[in-house]
């Protein structure tokens, strides 16, 4: 059996915690992977959410005993068992992650590092950097195999930014009150030094008509912006906005037709 992987990561915010930790459980299930969760505290449904947005379940899916993802207790005793039952049942590999939202080293790392040095377990240690003590950051760092690096280019615990190649990944939610985001969300674009513009917008929940025409306006001019995979609302609002700036060019990728029986967006 192949060893297994434990890292940790520092966490800004909690749409950090949806973003990272999902995507984590969203690898682990395209690899035939049975992932394990611990301690979420009401973040359930957040993460269902965002597997439901990128497709790795299906609407109205729940979690059990039997399901790729599974709730486990937050004890580290029973763990053992969960990664050696969830092994046996065929599952290519165990992954587990959940959120730590106590001060100082949690109570799990002296269980998974045996197991990930034994077994095909990759771990998630997600901490919130506002919860760390003078210090840990250094204990962390000689517990685990790696750090796992989340950095954003903004992120005020409403809207966070992030970069991925050139793509600039927009998520959570954006009105024309919040300047800064704005001004971040910019300053990003300008920074790609004249190439057209593309902005991933899959898990912006929320754009208001002041935020979005403030962002064609300025961002869609000579080369062009491109955004992908906007939602039914997102893309119609966009398109309206659009045609008030005719001089600006907005390219639309993987989003849903536009539909005029729909109400009205805000």
């Amino acid at each position: 059996m192949s060893r297994g992987g434990h890292a940790f990561t520092v966490l800004d915010s909690e749409e950090a915690h949806t973003q990272v930790v999902g995507d984590f459980v969203a690898e682990g299930v395209r690899r035939g992977e049975c992932v394990l969760l611990a301690g979420l505290d009401g973040r359930e449904q957040r993460l269902w959410s965002r597997l439901r947005r990128t497709g790795v379940v299906e609407p109205g899916w729940e979690p059990s005993a039997t399901t790729a993802v599974r709730l486990v207790p937050p004890d580290p005793a029973r763990l053992v068992d969960a990664v050696e039952g969830a092994l046996a049942e065929g599952w290519a590999g165990v992954r587990f992650s959940g959120a730590i939202t106590t001060p100082g080293v949690n109570a799990f790392e002296a269980a998974v590092a045996p197991l990930a040095a034994e077994y095909p377990f990759t771990v998630l240690c997600p901490y919130f950097r506002s919860l760390l003590e003078p210090g840990q950051h250094e204990e962390l760092t000689a517990l685990h195999d790696t750090e796992v690096d989340v950095a954003a280019v903004y992120d005020d615990g409403v809207f966070r930014l992030t970069r991925r190649g050139e793509l600039l990944c927009l998520a959570g939610e954006l009105d024309s009150g919040n300047a800064d985001a704005l001004r971040a969300v910019l300053q990003a674009t300008l920074a790609g030094g004249g190439r057209p513009a593309s902005w991933d917008v899959t898990e912006l929940r929320f754009l208001d008509v002041g935020a979005a025409d403030s962002l064609v306006a300025a961002a869609a001019g000579p080369p062009g912006l491109t955004l992908v995979g906007a939602s039914r609302l997102t893309a119609r609002l966009v398109r309206l906005l659009a045609e008030r700036h005719p001089d600006r060019t907005v390219d639309l990728v993987d989003a849903p037709p536009d539909d005029s029986a729909e109400g009205a967006v805000r």
